[in-house]
């Protein structure tokens, strides 16, 4: 059951319908649940923005009182209404309306940002999940090579040419094998399921143009100043001159006015009120200096995350140089330990070299080339951090 369940694991990338990765990052970001809220949160922002620009509702003053006069011809009662209308001044609206726009402004920064999270840890758990998959191919080569060599051993054994302590060895090597591969179609079954959850799907996730490449540092300077940490600052920054600005203009911020007419008992009259606010207090004057502190503090915050986001970057940059460097040396000696495997070949077919010698130099090749794929994966991981502190993919 071991030996089928293991070859159905090679028959996986077959089994579903490969797509390409932008398919893959447009479906993930279909159903992420912070896209889904932002989105919801880009759209609250029009319907906020209409509201607090909107006028004023009209209201209606009434008034009643009785008047005695000393001629009783001038006694009677007064009556009185009064529609008022607030309006807003356009530099207080405009200063208003530019909140709103940065705020969308980050909003849709942020939906950017989510989505770029997405496509890396996408990209990141595809290249993973190859490497498993090609790791269990190379564990399926040697636990079908270890069995055969049990099963030869079985026969030399019975033939009185191999010790039972020999025949063991063979086994537990065979055994060993077996563990190796099932641990490693467990991590392959987790990569698959992690991108299955990432679609909400069923199905096997194949991604057809996306294979592990070395990356290099170019445009890296640009890439720096995009990068989505200094972005999300620079939007604050313009958040908090938005705010100042509406402080500046909200001295008075509406002005009213009233049309009515008063009924008296010898008269009647067409009255017209005009209200103007008057700010004779340091209240505004303190806002915005608490907000100029503020953004202070985030310029000066700006500066400081730029210089250790370029020194992360470019020290991570050497690590990768290094790995890409330690990759291409394990390449070669793979190449070498398949030399001498088939060297052993030929020497155990003409009955120069024993099985044990030749079963040690096809292991040596298989774990060289285990090697070459753990050597990857740290640079998988170590390019993932870069393109997450980036904001994008190479």
């Amino acid at each position: 059951m071991k030996l089928r369940w293991g070859y159905s694991l090679v028959l996986l990338p077959f089994l579903g319908q490969a797509i390409t990765f932008n398919e893959l990052t447009n479906r993930a970001s279909e159903v992420s649940e912070e896209l889904i809220e932002s989105n919801g949160r880009m759209n609250a922002i029009g319907f906020e923005k209409a509201s607090a620009l909107a006028g004023e509702p009209l209201s209606i003053e009434t008034s009643a009182r009785n008047i005695r006069a000393d001629n009783t011809n001038d006694s009677g009662k007064e009556y009185g209404i009064m529609l008022d209308y607030a309006f807003k001044l356009p530099s207080f609206k405009s200063a208003k309306a530019n909140e709103f726009d940065v705020q969308k402004k980050e909003t849709e920064h942020e939906i950017a940002a989510r989505k770029a999270l997405i496509q890396v840890a996408l990209k990141r758990g595809w290249l993973l999940y190859q490497l498993e998959y090609q790791r269990s191919l190379i564990l399926s080569e040697k636990r079908d090579f270890s069995y055969k060599a049990y099963q030869i051993g079985e026969k030399k054994f019975k033939a009185g040419r191999l010790s039972q302590m020999e025949l063991l060895r063979l086994e537990n090597e065979y055994q060993s094998t077996l563990q190796e591969l099932a641990a490693v179609s467990m991590e392959a079954e987790h990569a698959q399921h992690y991108l299955k959850g990432a679609l909400m799907s069923d199905q096997e996730v194949m991604v057809d143009d996306l294979n592990f490449a070395f990356i290099s540092s170019s445009a890296l300077e640009e890439r720096l100043k995009n990068a989505p940490l200094l972005k999300s600052l620079d939007l604050r920054i313009d958040a908090y001159n938005a705010q100042i600005a509406t402080q500046r203009h909200s001295t008075i911020e509406s002005i009213s006015v009233g049309v009515g007419i008063t009924q008296e008992p010898t008269q009647n009259s067409l009255d017209v009120r005009l209200s103007i606010p008057l700010s004779i207090s340091s209240k505004n004057e303190n806002k915005i200096a608490a907000l100029m502190s503020e953004r202070s503090a985030l310029v000066n915050l700006r500066e400081v995350s730029r210089q250790k986001l370029e020194l992360s970057v470019k020290g991570l940059f050497e690590h990768l140089r290094e790995r890409e460097e330690n990759i291409k040396k394990l390449a070669e000696n793979e190449k070498k330990y398949e030399t001498l495997f088939t060297m052993a070949q030929k020497g155990y077919d003409g009955g120069v070299i024993g099985q044990f010698e030749y079963l040690a130099s096809k292991n040596a090749y298989y774990e060289a080339r285990l090697r070459t794929l753990k050597m990857k994966q740290n640079y998988i991981e170590e390019m993932s951090v870069i393109e997450e502190k980036i904001g994008e993919v190479w």
